[in-house]
């Protein structure tokens, strides 16, 4: 049986924790997906264990406790890769001491002079983001993203050994400019971040745009072969690969003038054109 086989065909079975903010689903016996529910964001960070050390693949909103989490499921050291620098994937990276990004100047800014508390709450503490109560321990008037050392910057095409697993560094821009994709050559998954979801990709944002984000899912078509599951950083884990396809063609209806968009504003204010396609949607910045 393959590892696609057995991550597709096992229900993943939710693991309870001393936790009362995050949700636990083990996937496998080596894979842990790590979930915000209560959060606008749905945020999932995943938990890799390998021979010797765990691999943590983004770190969440920075709301409630994450290290104390995975130390519940892992006492192996921890490294942790970001996919990008929006705040909803890094909150908690101050947490940890062995943190691997993207070498982008957005991420050599954000690693260098971290957050303000302002922009935490308006981008994730506003009431209207979480469903109550807010965890235990966890004070919004206290809560910040210190500067965080970066122990090892990335480029495309890197490969990271990280215990026994083999990952391949993918840029794939068009949601953020500092996204990547790691494709884990090991167990064939892709973990592909906010560019391979079910639900709406948000290239409205401030450094999105879907003639890259395209171009992205091209690059990540060339190795289609490579990988069978995809792992998303939000919303529901554990999807197979022809989400890739859909998003691409998706893509090429809204940059061909195909497809037509309806205009909604986000919780944000950001006005956008959706372009709706049933299971996933894409969201580009208004007006087009």
């Amino acid at each position: 049986m393959t590892n696609a086989h057995h991550l597709q065909n096992n229900k993943p079975q939710d693991i309870a924790i001393n936790d009362d903010w995050f949700d636990v689903l083990k996937i496998s016996d080596y894979l842990f997906a790590i979930s915000e529910p209560r959060h606008y964001e749905h945020t999932v960070v995943y938990l890799l264990l390998g021979s010797d050390r765990a691999i943590l693949i983004d770190t969440g909103c920075g709301i409630g406790n994450l290290r104390r989490v995975v130390e519940q499921l892992t006492s192996f050291p921890i490294t942790v890769v970001n996919t990008h620098t929006h705040l909803d994937h890094l909150g908690s990276n101050h947490q940890f001491s062995e943190i691997m990004m993207f070498d982008h100047p957005r991420s050599r800014d954000l690693s260098s002079n971290g957050a303000s508390r302002d922009l935490l709450h308006w981008e994730l503490h506003r009431e209207e983001l979480v469903i109550p109560p807010w965890p235990r321990d966890f004070h919004i008037a206290e809560s910040a993203l210190p500067p965080f050392k970066v122990s090892r910057w990335l480029k495309h095409d890197d490969v990271l050994e990280i215990a026994d697993i083999r990952f391949r560094v993918l840029h794939t821009p068009g949601e953020a400019p500092d996204h990547m994709c790691l494709l884990d050559q090991t167990h064939r998954i892709l973990f592909s971040g906010d560019i391979l979801l079910n639900g709406p990709v948000w290239s409205h944002l401030d450094g999105g745009d879907v003639g890259e984000l395209r171009d992205s899912y091209e690059r990540l078509m060339r190795r289609v072969n490579e990988f069978d599951v995809v792992m998303p950083s939000h919303n529901t884990p554990c999807q197979n690969k022809d989400l890739l396809p859909l998003e691409l063609a998706a893509s090429n209806d809204v940059l061909s003038g195909k497809a037509q968009p309806q205009v909604g504003t986000d919780l944000w204010g950001r006005r956008y054109n959706k372009y709706d396609f049933g299971r996933i949607s894409i969201l580009s910045k208004y007006p087009q």
